[in-house]
């Protein structure tokens, strides 16, 4: 095991390509102190530093955060799908029929793969998914067409962006690509001109994750003007709501802050304007707290602590927000605590996001930063080594 932090693996890749730091940094357009302290490991390295770095150094991102992780806890169950995950994504729908489920009782599986994923436990129930989708690609081909095989297909959208969720998760980046295409795909076949605007929402993610900013926003900008071609029902408002929510980020991570901005008003316009209490949000989970989660997340990926953490401390979450939204925010937050200066009230918002989410937590490649930056300045402190093996960092 590489126990390694991302400073560590950047200084050694750019060694192993013979260049300097100020070389890198110039190619990677980071500047020359960030770097520097990334590389002591007094700086965290922030998603939007990564992803410059490995594409400047010609490396993956997962070189540099190490990911996937090993696993520990109750993530082994999840590691262990990704292998029949991967064989059922590239067989696609040539895999040998078997024996056939209802679709009934493919979408009852699918539902508890979707809630384990909203309590932020990963590994409960992953081990299903596989079998959801191949069962739903035998459903599709057996069924004319119709509204009911529109369903399936509506169905087998939502597998495979609960695959993509998985796989992102656990650092399986190529694997979440391709869930999220096939999403793109099933939504096509769905009868329903929502979903293939929800797909992209999804896909965007991907290209966010990979640092290919300009097109996650080509990809948002295309899906706000179909949605814009879409009576304004609940449903299109909160997609076209959840897309503003991926452009907000997508700009931050480009050092855009005035479109981020735009992009935050715009959902918090949308999500006023929504009436009703109940709609389908197509896996987005768009709701006026989402958007003041990305209230936070969006000085954060700026590295704006300062505005981070005062926005922060107005928010108070409702009970309606999953538990792997909410524990997603508290990284965010303790991110931005450490950009503001106050370690201990990072690692208490690390905490919180361990009590609320502790797969996704654990899984986290800026938490295992924090982590890192956080020992490299309070060795010794015993609840910080605590912290550290469980999350299984090594410090």
């Amino acid at each position: 095991m590489d126990d390694a932090g991302i400073g560590e693996r950047t200084a050694r890749a750019r060694k192993l390509v013979r260049l300097t730091q100020i070389q890198l940094a110039q190619k990677a357009n980071v500047s020359i102190s960030l770097l520097r302290k990334v590389e002591r490991g007094t700086r965290p390295a922030s998603p939007a530093f990564v992803a410059a770095v490995a594409a400047a150094l010609g490396v993956s991102i997962e070189n540099l955060t190490g990911q996937p992780y090993t696993p520990a806890g109750d993530d082994a169950g999840a590691h262990a799908t990704i292998r029949e995950l991967r064989r059922k994504l590239l067989a696609f729908d040539d895999e040998p029929p078997s024996a056939p489920s209802t679709l009934e009782e493919l979408t009852a599986t699918l539902r508890r793969v979707q809630e384990s994923r909203g309590r932020g436990r990963y590994g409960d129930h992953t081990a299903e998914l596989p079998e959801v989708i191949h069962g739903l690609h035998v459903l599709a081909s057996d069924e004319p067409s119709g509204h009911r095989v529109e369903k399936i297909y509506a169905t087998l959208a939502y597998a495979y962006n609960s695959a993509s969720s998985v796989a992102y998760r656990y650092g399986y980046l190529d694997l979440a690509g391709l869930a999220a295409e096939r999403c793109v795909w099933a939504a096509e076949r769905s009868g329903d001109p929502v979903w293939p605007l929800a797909a992209e929402y999804h896909r965007a993610l991907i290209l966010l994750y990979s640092g290919a900013y300009a097109g996650g926003l080509r990809i948002i900008e295309r899906a706000h003007a179909a949605a814009e071609q879409l009576p304004a029902t609940p449903e299109v408002l909160a997609v076209r709501g959840a897309l503003h929510l991926r452009g907000s980020i997508l700009s931050a991570r480009a050092l855009d802050a005035d479109t981020a901005d735009t992009h935050l008003r715009e959902a918090r316009r949308i999500g006023e304007a929504i009436s009703s209490e109940r709609y389908q949000e197509y896996g987005t989970g768009f709701q006026l707290s989402n958007v003041e989660i990305h209230s936070v997340a969006v000085p954060v990926e700026l590295s704006d602590g300062t505005t981070a953490v005062s926005r922060a401390e107005r928010i108070r979450l409702p009970a309606s927000v999953t538990p792997s939204r909410a524990g997603h925010h508290w990284i965010d937050v303790s991110r931005a605590w450490l950009l503001h200066g106050d370690k201990q009230r990072a690692l208490t918002s690390l905490d919180q996001a361990r009590r609320i989410a502790p797969g996704l937590t654990r899984n986290h490649p800026q938490v295992h930063e924090t982590v890192r930056v956080l020992a490299h300045a309070r060795r010794g402190t015993d609840s910080l080594a605590r912290f550290a093996k469980w999350a299984n960092v090594k410090i």
